[in-house]
């Protein structure tokens, strides 16, 4: 009896081993990425208020590329170090998604770069659709605040998908 317990394990061992994969078998999964709708880049992103929302200036984001089919469509922030960005009073920035009544907040962000080191924000994950459109606000209903930076190929606001 023992020595078929012992054969049965020794025997599902080596078919548990041919069935895995070498490391020459695996390859990285990469992320596709979408760009914001734009005429060209940069797009230079302002986002302010003065005290009391008086004066506010939001800005809108459209995603207008995913493929059909996409799946884990992910709103991301990327900033190399070092990477330029103004802001003053309260600058944390909420990020909505629809219009009118049916306007929901689906994100928050203080936008920021590191001095030393490459910065990433994940706003929220959503469902992916072939159009994806934002507005980006200034977070607080009573403080003075503001934001503004260069969004390029290598810097800024991106929608990963299919990861």
């Amino acid at each position: 009896m023992q020595y078929l317990t012992i054969a049965s394990a020794i025997l599902g061992s080596a078919l548990l081993a041919s069935a895995a994969p070498t490391p020459a078998d695996l390859n990285a999964r990469a992320c596709s990425v979408a760009y914001p709708q734009s005429i060209g880049f940069p797009i230079n992103y302002s986002i302010s208020q003065d005290a009391g929302a008086a004066n506010k200036r939001d800005d809108a984001i459209t995603f207008d590329n995913i493929p059909a089919g996409s799946y884990g469509c992910q709103l991301e922030v990327n900033f190399p170090a070092g990477y330029p960005i103004t802001s003053s009073g309260n600058s944390q920035v909420y990020f909505w998604s629809g219009t009118g009544a049916s306007k929901e907040q689906v994100g928050t962000v203080n936008f920021a770069s590191s001095p030393v080191a490459a910065t990433k924000f994940v706003i929220n994950s959503f469902t992916c659709a072939p159009t994806m459109s934002y507005t980006m606000s200034i977070g607080s209903e009573t403080d003075a605040g503001s934001v503004a930076f260069a969004d390029t190929k290598d810097a800024g606001i991106t929608m990963t998908y299919n990861c």
